[in-house]
């Protein structure tokens, strides 16, 4: 299969998923997450051609062959001793993700996904829903370019008492912002009384997160999650969200099959669900867990395969009328963290 040099070399950087620079590189273009795989490490955001890539730092230039360069006023990326990108921008985040406030709720969480470094953290915090308005408040009046809002969390104990704090902030800014900005949500969420009162709230948009759909290797790494429950409410989610607004994360790397995958996502548009395909993130903090969970397949996919698959996902939701561009909040609307289809191949 043919794809554009610049999306082979996203792909390519993807495959490792780190990058070195130098400490005087190390600036305000870097953050730090508090959720999920990456929780705890330095990340940046590079732009190159119409392509954006999130990269874990590694200051250790032997643990990476890739390393960020500065030349001037620009940026270029070597691998080895070549140069394998010139012409890259550097991106800043505004809360998680360029141009968009992208907000952890709750450190906390009371579900053991053996790939999630949250809980190794000892970041413990629940933020009170006019604090979370407060930061949103701040990065909207320093920076113009805020184009949405996403909220996440961790499971604060149960999913209702998690919901209701999701549901209170959104009710917050949409008092504060009215309806000038798009919000997405990303909640565990099986009920769907839940979903119609995130929508209520406010929400343009959803994710709810399957994970792996492989249901035996799901059982492994998310003991704590229901395939069966969290499948329905993803359903049950595009017909109170509608079309082009409903997603899911599916991590590949557990050990899963390509078809395993490619029914999964086919299961999905078919529902009117898109998908995120993001390769596996294997933190420090938690790979001796995962190891035990997957009996040693873990391992983060190949540049080829993030492309091939991604390149079959862009058939299917074709097939299926939906589009990735259409997305308005969080991961489709970033793109940094996976090859995704329409905008990448």
């Amino acid at each position: 299969m043919n794809f554009a040099v610049d999306t082979i070399k996203k792909a390519l950087l993807l495959e490792t998923g780190v990058i070195h620079l130098a400490p005087t590189l190390i600036s305000s273009f870097t953050e730090r997450s508090s959720a999920g795989p990456d929780a705890g490490l330095k990340t940046i955001f590079l732009r190159f051609g119409c392509h954006r890539v999130r990269m874990t730092i590694d200051q250790d230039p032997i643990r990476t062959q890739f390393k960020l360069k500065k030349k001037d006023d620009g940026y270029y990326v070597m691998k080895g001793d070549s140069n394998f990108l010139s012409n890259v921008k550097v991106e800043k985040p505004l809360l998680h993700a360029p141009n968009q406030a992208f907000i952890n709720l709750a450190s906390v969480c009371s579900f053991n996904c053996k790939y999630c470094a949250t809980p190794k953290l000892k970041l413990r915090f629940v933020l009170e829903p006019r604090r979370a308005l407060k930061l949103i408040r701040s990065v909207i009046h320093e920076d113009m370019e805020t184009e949405a809002i996403a909220l996440t969390s961790g499971v604060i104990g149960s999913e209702r008492k998690t919901i209701k704090l999701m549901i209170s902030v959104v009710k917050l800014i949409r008092q504060e912002l009215g309806h000038q900005i798009p919000i997405g949500v990303e909640p565990y969420v099986t009920q769907k009384g839940h979903i119609e009162e995130l929508y209520s709230a406010g929400a343009d948009e959803i994710k709810v997160n399957v994970e792996s759909f492989d249901k035996e290797i799901l059982k492994k790494v998310c003991p704590d999650k229901d395939y069966e429950r969290v499948a329905s409410a993803l359903e049950y989610s595009s017909k109170i969200f509608g079309k082009n607004k409903v997603c899911s994360n599916i991590i590949m790397g557990f050990g899963e099959s390509n078809t395993t995958v490619l029914n999964g996502l086919k299961w999905m548009a078919k529902r009117g669900v898109v998908v995120n395909l993001r390769p596996l993130l294997i933190n420090p903090y938690r790979k001796q867990d995962i190891m035990m969970a997957t009996q040693n397949n873990a391992v983060r996919p190949s540049a080829e395969r993030m492309l091939n698959l991604a390149l079959n996902h862009k058939s299917i939701l074709e097939e299926y009328g939906l589009n990735t561009y259409l997305f308005k909040t969080m991961c489709h609307k970033c793109t940094g963290c996976e090859i995704t289809p329409q905008q990448d191949v």
